[in-house]
């Protein structure tokens, strides 16, 4: 299992899978020319978890977050790192979110939605980074395991 110490001259990152309580993926669309989950860049000595509970207190006033029981894990090995110079590392967390806070991320941005699972399965393609749609349908449906799964 990759490591979850600080890698030096590494891209770290949180990926926030938001769920409500009708199982709807919260997901942005004003970058990228299609939807993307929220995110954050940590600074190298920053953990996982901590980057991820003080984003979501920051931009969306979540103050408790609720944590799913299965979280992505990405790391690149040395020998990925050739096309982009540097070592990555994300983690990737299912937050639980309440009705309130569901319709509060819909209303910060007119490019903000929210997709229940079919939507998910049917247009999972658009959705970035790749396998998203796929962690989120193995959650919601019970099929992934607790704790960690590799992504890559």
């Amino acid at each position: 299992m990759p490591t979850s110490r600080p890698l030096p001259d590494s891209d770290r990152r949180v990926l926030l899978l938001l769920l409500d309580d009708q199982d709807r993926l919260m997901l942005c669309g004003a970058c990228c020319s299609g939807w993307t989950v929220p995110q954050a860049l940590l600074a190298v000595d920053t953990d996982f978890k901590e980057g991820a509970i003080r984003h979501l207190a920051e931009r969306f006033g979540i103050e408790s977050p609720r944590f799913g029981s299965v979280y992505g894990v990405h790391e690149t090995q040395d020998s990925d790192c050739w096309e982009h110079d540097q070592r990555t590392a994300s983690r990737v967390f299912i937050v639980r979110i309440s009705a309130k806070e569901s319709a509060s991320f819909q209303a910060m941005a007119p490019s903000h939605t929210r997709w229940g699972s079919s939507e998910l399965k049917a247009r999972h393609r658009e959705i970035s980074p790749e396998g998203v749609a796929l962690l989120v349908s193995g959650y919601v449906e019970g099929w992934l395991p607790d704790g960690p799964i590799s992504l890559y």
